[in-house]
């Protein structure tokens, strides 16, 4: 901005006859959209600058607006082809370009000049975060993602891309509790989100913290009893420390939220086949004679895992989801 001199009046004059000549020669869209584009980028880029010489004090240090009232006036339809125009350059691949133009129109709608025109805010926001985060550039996208989340339009996918972007800065054990408080925090706000309970969940578990999957599984139910997802983990963690008779309680909970539901269906009755595997294995590992007593608890516990994956079978006949046959085949084979 120093190259146009210490004369802020005459700058301003200058950059707002140069607006009067750019309105004149405006070309049509439907002429040649590139130019047209252009054109109303570099209108942009001068009304801003042309504003910004027009509020500085004069040499007895007033301030005193020659111009912006009628530039806000005259100006502001072409805030929404500024941001064709940065979509035009999007769809071209041409991102630089493209964030460029993005950033001016957040510099235009955050300034004095259009502060009233400001609705489309959340939209570019969100953009030039996208953009930030394919440029690996993870600083910029979150300051701009938390621009977008005051949009209700663009927080779903705003508060994703943050969310992502403090998971690939994971270096330190406070940058690990920076990024589950800020999930936990957008989970208890959007808990209709299953994309970051399934964050938070597959976190606890990859990163060293299965001794927490449960506790946290505990707490959303708690917290979010209508949530089968939630009760999922929670029969999750159970199931893997062998708690057949919880898990099967807790998958129960998911299928009464939502009784076509096939992973809680199968993994009832998979609670049951390990529960009468673990017998089995348990009575030939130590030698111990297969009472009767325990053949008739073997076989029940079967004839339940067999119940519940017949009913996986109807929901999902060709194992789109999960895989029930060989398991129920080899059930039957036993109990025949």
């Amino acid at each position: 901005m120093t190259c146009f001199g210490q004369d802020m009046q005459n700058t301003a004059k200058r950059l707002n006859t140069e607006i009067d000549n750019m309105l004149n020669d405006m070309p049509s869209i439907s002429d040649d959209t590139l130019s047209y584009y252009e054109s109303v980028v570099k209108l942009m880029k001068t009304a801003v600058l042309c504003d910004y010489f027009d509020s500085k004090a004069d040499s007895k240090g007033k301030i005193k607006l020659h111009y912006r009232h009628d530039n806000s006036k005259r100006l502001s339809k072409f805030l929404s082809p500024l941001i064709d125009a940065g979509m035009y350059e999007y769809s071209r691949r041409k991102n630089d370009d493209a964030m460029e133009i993005f950033k001016l129109y957040l510099d235009c709608t955050d300034g004095p000049l259009f502060q009233k025109e400001n609705q489309n805010v959340g939209l570019v926001a969100y953009y030039v975060s996208l953009l930030s985060f394919g440029k690996e550039d993870y600083d910029n996208a979150k300051r701009y993602a938390d621009l977008a989340l005051k949009d209700a339009n663009f927080a779903h996918d705003a508060a994703e891309i943050k969310i992502n972007c403090i998971s690939k800065q994971l270096v330190t054990k406070a940058d690990s509790l920076k990024y589950v408080s800020e999930l936990i925090d957008l989970y208890d706000k959007m808990p209709e989100n299953t994309a970051y309970f399934k964050m938070l969940a597959d976190y606890f578990s990859v990163h060293g913290h299965e001794c927490e999957v449960l506790q946290f599984a505990v707490s959303e139910t708690e917290k979010h009893p209508e949530n089968r997802l939630a009760w999922m983990l929670k029969g999750g963690a159970e199931q893997k420390n062998k708690h057949w008779s919880k898990a099967i309680d807790s998958f129960k909970h998911a299928w009464d939220i939502d009784s076509t539901y096939v992973p809680a269906v199968y993994n009832i009755g998979k609670c049951y086949f390990d529960d009468a595997k673990l017998l089995k294995d348990s009575l030939q590992g130590s030698k111990l004679r297969f009472r009767k007593t325990d053949d008739i608890k073997y076989r029940e516990l079967l004839q339940n895992a067999k119940k519940w994956l017949v009913e996986t079978s109807i929901l999902d006949p060709k194992q789109d989801v999960v895989e029930w046959k060989q398991m129920l085949e080899y059930i039957n084979k036993v109990i025949r």
